[in-house]
């Protein structure tokens, strides 16, 4: 296996030699380097491709798309991006297209904010080469989106590449196999893309814009560690970005007053001709860092000294250099982003916007649960379990729009995992985190909670008792061998198996109405075993039949599937399996007409009839009803729950006897007599949701 490496190698230095531009329309500032930028929300019409032109499979090479992914708090908006075109002749690659968006999902008719996606498509001699040098380019776009924000941007990383034409008929083609965002959406907020535009322009013009790039890298890292308990890493990296911005704030400063660096030296103070005190550029350094960069704030100035030297030397303790950090940190972190906007020079409007942006701490929320656990019970966990808990889920109820700004409501689902006597109560739920200077408190409305007991708690224990059992009987068997025939049965077995945990899966992601299905698909295999194992029965040439049927029903070639028949009639005949004539209608069996409610819904269910969608419906009040895709735990759940209990262990019973494998029948009885009596009960009562 041969193993691509992957370079993080990224510097904003990066972007300053490979890109010079002017907004609006091509433009050359002479650095070497050509580039056109476009904002992908305007109504222009798509551009010529930077790679157009240029033969896409000749002999050096061909053209490749790398993209790169990295979880985000920075937003372009769903109809948003950034597009640039550069040429970067000084790492051998010709022009580039680089597009950065968010990747917007839509989750059930709401529009999500996941990923920020930067993708480069070039000219390059490889794939290999592709993925070794696009990303240098590229990352230090995320680098300026999370600066520009204010906001963290994870590392950008490569998720996939390939070649972007197929001359011969076959591509290059690679992929990181990364899991894309799920769940909750963090916080997070969106940008004005022209302040992008703005910040990477200057940047590129900038005198020092190696030292800027520098500090903006370890300003990126700062953002990352910026969360409640991480004070002390993020101010590090932040004394680090001005630490690397002083010589460039000095050099502007002289070139602004027309002085010598000595003369700046000695109107601070300082002497610049004694031999004993060679140090006066240093020291020089520190104070400007002091007046300028901290602009004269010697409290925060002092205190990011002492935490920055504590932890580089080691000379306090963590909880010191913590203390100092929580004291200072964002005051620094507005210092240092003024600094770096100074340097920019960039237009008064946009500085000041940018100036006025706040680092986000989109990290550290922490939803807490208050209650009293009620009822008596020598140990309040349920069984199989260390303690008591409660499953917390979170999703998505609804997102409104203003503008550029998303709100995002979410919905909490609490589910109690207890000991049958012990309850909860729910008294209050909290939000901690950091509060933002002007930042209301996050509120949550009782409507935004819901606490449920998992599936009721008697049909749990029966759920999960069943794949043990099963699992213990079929090892029993594990020895014995197989004739075609009963490996015909084993696998129809298996299927009948695939459907229960079908089923488990369905109830415990609160589908119960989508679990008909597969109950469905259950009981039909239930009633099959039941036809084998029936006195004077076919056994196992029912198997067979099943599977000549299946032959028919794929609709091969006529002469093949008469021959394959042939063949699987023949090795039964040799083996004395008698095989019927024809199958036996499941509906006849016990099985079966034990569970003709849940027939009817699985019919309905199996159908897309209308029949199983009012189990859906919950009426608001007397003009509104609501649809909703997941249920609580109630009778229906119960309903379909007992009778997967009931139709496995009842194939179980029948297969054990036909395979000849150990299991307790008592036992298997008494759950299956502890199911049905759950499924009477449930049968009995309202199956459609509550008002």
């Amino acid at each position: 296996m041969e193993v691509v490496n992957l370079s993080c190698s990224s510097s904003c230095s990066m972007l300053r030699r490979y890109v010079g531009c002017r907004v609006g329309r091509p433009g050359v500032l002479r650095r070497g380097s050509l580039v056109r930028l476009r904002d992908m929300s305007t109504n222009d019409q798509p551009q010529a491709s930077p790679t157009s032109g240029l033969s896409t499979s000749d002999a050096d090479g061909s053209d490749y798309t790398v993209v790169l992914q990295a979880t985000s708090s920075a937003r372009f908006l769903p109809e948003g991006g950034w597009e640039l075109s550069v040429h970067a002749p000084e790492i051998d690659l010709r022009p580039l297209r680089i597009r950065a968006f968010t990747r917007w999902v839509d989750d059930q008719s709401k529009p999500l904010p996941r990923e920020l996606v930067v993708e480069v498509r070039g000219h390059a001699s490889s794939l290999d080469e592709a993925v070794a040098k696009f990303p240098n380019v590229a990352r230090p776009i995320a680098n300026m989106v999370g600066f520009v924000a204010n906001v963290r941007v994870g590392p950008a990383g490569v998720v996939l590449a390939y070649e972007t034409f197929a001359s011969s008929g076959e591509r290059d083609y690679l992929q990181v196999f990364i899991a894309d965002e799920r769940g909750p959406v963090p916080p997070g907020r969106s940008f004005e893309v022209q302040h992008l535009e703005a910040v990477c322009v200057a940047f590129m013009g900038v005198a020092d814009n190696e030292r800027i790039g520098r500090a903006l890298r370890h300003y990126e890292l700062a953002l990352r560690e910026w969360c409640i308990g991480g004070e002390w890493l993020a101010l590090n990296y932040l004394w680090i970005a001005a630490e690397n911005l002083t010589k460039a704030v000095i050099r502007k400063i002289i070139a602004r007053t027309d002085v010598s660096e000595e003369s700046l030296a000695r109107e601070h103070g300082l002497v610049t001709d004694d031999p004993n005190r060679p140090r006066w550029r240093d020291l020089l350094g520190a104070r400007i860092r002091a007046s300028v960069i901290f602009q004269g704030d010697a409290s925060t100035y002092q205190a990011a000294k002492t935490a920055s030297d504590g932890l580089e030397h080691g000379i306090l303790e963590l909880n010191a250099v913590a203390k100092h950090a929580i004291a200072c940190a964002d005051k620094t972190f507005k210092y240092v982003r003024r600094a770096i906007v100074d340097l920019l020079d960039l237009p008064e409007g946009i500085a000041e916007k940018l100036n006025d942006v706040a680092p986000m701490d989109v990290q550290s929320l922490r939803k807490v649960v208050r209650g009293r656990l009620t009822g008596v019970a020598e140990d309040p966990a349920e069984e199989g379990e260390r303690y008591p808990r409660l499953v917390w889920s979170s999703g998505v109820d609804s997102v409104v729009r203003e503008g550029s700004a998303f709100m995002i409501m979410h919905r909490e689902r609490m589910t109690v995992r207890t000991h049958p006597e012990i309850g909860f109560r729910l008294e209050r739920l909290g939000v901690h985190g950091r509060l933002e200077s002007g930042q209301a408190p996050v509120q949550i409305s009782d409507e935004e909670i819901v606490v449920e007991r998992e599936p009721a708690s008697s049909l749990k224990k029966l759920l999960d008792a069943v794949v043990p059992i099963v699992d213990s009987a079929v090892e029993s068997g594990g020895e014995r061998s197989h004739t075609q025939a009963s490996l015909f049965a084993f696998n129809l077995f298996g299927q009948g198996m695939s459907c229960f945990q079908a089923v488990q899966q369905l109830i415990t992601s609160f589908l119960p109405v989508e679990a008909f299905a597969n109950l469905q698909g259950l009981v039909l295999v239930a009633a099959r075993f039941e036809q084998m194992a029936t006195s004077g029965g076919p056994r196992f040439g029912l198997a067979v039949r099943e599977a000549l049927e299946a032959i028919s029903g794929f609709g091969a070639d006529a002469e093949y599937v008469a021959n394959r028949q042939s063949e699987l009639l023949a090795t039964a005949d040799a083996q004395n399996v008698v095989v019927p004539s024809r199958l036996a209608d499941p509906k006849d069996s016990l099985i079966y007409r034990s569970l003709d409610l849940e027939m009817s819904f699985a019919k309905w269910a199996a159908s897309g009839a209308y029949g199983t969608a009012g189990l859906h419906v919950r009426r608001v009040d007397s003009q509104k009803a609501g649809f909703h895709t997941k249920l609580s735990p109630g009778p229906l759940t119960d309903l379909v729950g007992s009778a997967a209990v009931i139709a496995m262990l009842t194939l179980l019973g029948h297969a054990s006897s036909l395979f000849g494998w150990r299991v307790d029948r008592d036992r298997l009885s008494r759950l299956v007599s502890q199911a049905r009596e759950l499924n009477e009960s449930a049968a009995q009562l309202d199956l459609y949701p509550p008002d």
